[in-house]
């Protein structure tokens, strides 16, 4: 008996090798698989699959045409792939214990229809009693009957067309409210996730569409979810493709689906923001909590450490700790993009039951919800007010299991953090709606993308914190490579929105994913010459020198000739050993801008790798004028000092450096110019102190030492005597 990895292991096979249009291989794990389902249709329809394919085969052989051929192939293909998604699915309903499954046999004896009739005779009596009870619409039976629909929707394996008219009717033209039918995309969405289904994705096309933002936006974000899982079919269902195609035009979508699209890739920062928030930011404030707490009055470390402007003094107190203030301006710029700051903060807040539905997780909040209700009751006017619910309910700041996770925890607050908490949200909650309306204002997709960037989060913390979330396919932990993507290029094939994505992936220094793009728009846009310079430094932060100095070249030809531009070509030549091409680059950098301090001194590096000492120090010395504070300058101004014979000279700015900085090299070359002015006692006990430092040892210095030989003998040092001073060394380590 096959166990559930192992199903699962070979239906991800079979589609990587139907991928590759490798179907004799397919069928040989499907037929495995099917005789261990005992399904006499199933396994009929692999006999007939495998019949069909010989006869194309033989048919191919004999050079016989056939126009249809292709379209005979690609119907095939589709076929396997349904045979292999069927086969997985009887066995997973028969082995599998995970939720989904579960689920399937709970609601065995539910039909679609019943529960929807279900909720139509529900919602037509709530909406006769809301025209004198305003709370008609948190009716428990409807909540219930909507959770059941949910574990329905989500548990399907197939849709017949009864099930399909009722489920579009209930989405699209019923009047039930808006948050139960955007949690009805997100059952949608985990059964995609699940398995392939065209009926879902052509529901989806069609909400993508839907007047609700709420819905859209999620419908949108789940459609690009699914597309990305199932890129290989997607070129065997052109009629599905039509649709696509027509929806986006119809709607003008293609800014909106970039502006998504941005969003799920932006969700591989979530572990590294969290990361940073835990392992960098809390601990240090942590350490300043004194401080903070006498002067800022600070009990609630996490929410207050992410609000701006809420007390003049954060300058004072952060002045002892600027890293920190860097880093805290660092996450309200994440905040600000939406990036999702807050997974640390509220993961460990979604042990309500409430949150035992899986529903509830991709729920939308609203105020009137009976859970919200309840965990108020007991609240003053603080807390328990429309203005302050609304104002959380519109935020964009928290996604909505946070929302939730929030207010349910109201309750078990102490007093005191409750009262702060409370003040805050009434203070804050105001500015907050009126800033996002003037957000909302200027882009007329905001909305959107706010709705869409909540349902990613939402979906996060199920995938991430749920308690069952190994029995969920896990799209975060996969790569959001989309540009990579065929049924991406066909929607979005103008360079500037792949540029966009491009630029977004240069800016987080994902330097691998921007060059793939960066080659596919090259040449596609007017300023070639930026994408070719960006090129260039992709492959210069993946130390592939000649390939970086290829490009910046090609973009000095489109007339890039910025300082900038010369003095990668001219860094790129010094990786590559060749100081005389990046010294001519470096010169012409000095002539557009003469007391630049990075590119003096790389023209006296230049001039030290050529062993042109004395023009060296004078390109040093300018630096050291430039900048009087630079005290590391010394160092190359030290040792050219000393090869030019300069002793006195090197010999006062090893002891200023050895002043500032005890380091390993500076003791050797100091030692080197007092024996070089026949200080033969005072140059051993400075090589003493050089192997007497940590991390430094006798045979790492004797190694430098042996290096510095030709100099030493250069200034008169005898031969015969650096043995000897050697062993010198060695005998006063011993005593």
């Amino acid at each position: 008996m096959m166990n559930v990895k192992e199903i699962k292991a070979s239906h991800t096979k079979i589609c990587q090798l139907l991928s590759q249009k490798n179907i004799k291989d397919s069928l040989d794990v499907i037929q495995l698989l099917v005789k261990e389902s005992h399904n006499g249709d199933l396994i009929d329809q692999h006999y007939n699959l495998e019949f069909t394919y010989k006869n194309i085969l033989k048919y191919t052989v004999e050079g016989i045409t056939d126009p249809e051929r292709q379209k005979i192939y690609n119907h095939l293909l589709r076929d396997v792939y349904s045979l292999s998604d069927k086969v997985v699915d009887v066995l997973l309903s028969k082995y599998s214990s995970e939720l989904i499954y579960e689920n399937r046999k709970k609601y065995s004896s539910e039909k679609l229809k019943s529960v929807i009739d279900e909720i139509d005779t529900i919602w037509a009596s709530v909406e006769l009693q809301k025209v004198v009870n305003n709370n008609a619409e948190n009716n428990p039976e409807l909540y219930r009957a909507i959770d059941e629909l949910f574990n329905l929707v989500w548990s399907a394996s197939a849709l017949d067309v009864v099930d399909k008219e009722l489920l579009n009717n209930l989405l699209l033209t019923s009047s039930i409210p808006v948050a139960y039918k955007a949690t009805l995309v997100g059952a949608i969405y985990l059964s995609l996730m699940n398995s392939f289904s065209y009926d879902y994705l052509h529901l989806l096309i069609e909400l993508c569409i839907h007047p609700e933002d709420e819905v859209n936006a999620r419908a949108l974000t789940a459609l690009l979810l699914a597309l990305n899982k199932y890129d290989a079919r997607l070129p065997l269902y052109p009629e599905l493709y039509t649709q696509l195609f027509m929806m986006i035009e119809e709607g003008n979508h293609q800014e909106l689906i970039q502006g998504v699209a941005l969003q799920l890739i932006r969700t591989r920062e979530t572990e590294h923001i969290s990361k940073k928030l835990s392992d960098e930011i809390l601990p240090e404030v942590v350490k300043m909590h004194p401080k903070l707490k006498d002067k800022l009055d600070l009990d609630n470390l996490i929410s207050d450490s992410l609000e701006e402007g809420k007390n003049p003094d954060w300058e004072d107190v952060f002045k002892d700790s600027p890293s920190l203030m860097n880093k805290m301006e660092e996450l309200t710029q994440w905040q600000m993009e939406g990036a999702d700051v807050f997974l640390s903060t509220f993961k460990h807040l979604k042990h309500f039951s409430f949150f035992n539905k899986v529903a509830n997780w991709l729920l939308p909040f609203y105020p009137t919800h009976p859970d919200v209700v309840n965990a108020l009751s007991t609240e003053d006017d603080v807390f328990n007010n429309n203005s302050l619910l609304e104002g959380l309910a519109s935020s964009r700041f928290l996604c909505n299991s946070d929302k939730y996770s929030l207010i349910l925890s109201i309750p078990h607050m102490p007093g005191m953090q409750k009262e702060m908490m409370g003040q805050m949200f009434s203070a804050e909650i105001e500015q907050m709606v009126e800033m996002q309306k003037d957000e909302q204002m200027l882009q007329a997709n905001q909305q959107k993308l706010v709705a869409s960037n909540q349902f990613i989060q939402d979906m996060y913390r199920l995938l991430k914190v749920h308690p069952q979330k190994h029995q969920f396919s896990d799209v975060f932990a996969q790569k959001m490579d989309f540009h990579n993507r065929w049924f991406f290029n066909q929607i979005l094939d103008d360079g500037k929105s792949l540029r966009e994505i491009g630029e977004y992936y240069f800016k987080k220094n994902y330097f691998e994913d921007a060059l793939e793009i960066f080659h596919k728009v090259a040449g596609r846009m007017d300023n070639g010459k930026d994408v070719l310079q960006k090129i260039a430094y992709c492959y210069q932060q993946a130390e592939d020198f000649q390939k970086a100095l290829d490009y910046y070249l090609k973009a000095e030809l489109l007339g890039a000739n910025s300082v900038w531009n010369k003095k990668k070509i001219a860094l790129c030549y010094r990786n590559l050993k060749n100081p005389q091409k990046a010294l001519e680059y470096y010169k012409d950098a000095e002539k557009l801008g003469p007391d630049n301090l990075h590119t003096q001194v790389s023209i006296g590096h230049c001039l030290l790798e050529l062993e042109d000492f004395e023009q060296a120090l004078k390109y040093y010395f300018k630096v050291e004028y430039l900048d009087p504070g630079n005290n590391k300058v010394g160092r190359p101004i030290a040792w050219c000092s000393f090869v030019e014979g300069k002793f006195e000279q090197a010999e006062k700015y090893y002891h200023q450096l050895i002043v500032s900085e005890k380091n390993k090299h500076d003791f050797i070359n100091l030692g080197h110019t007092l024996w070089c002015r026949k200080m033969r006692k005072e140059a051993l006990s400075y090589y003493q102190k050089s192997i007497q430092l940590p991390n430094h040892s006798l045979d790492d210095f004797i190694e430098t030492f042996n290096g510095d030989t030709p100099y030493l003998k250069n200034h008169g040092i005898d031969a015969g005597d650096i043995p000897l001073m050697l062993d010198q060394i060695r005998y006063s380590l011993e005593s």
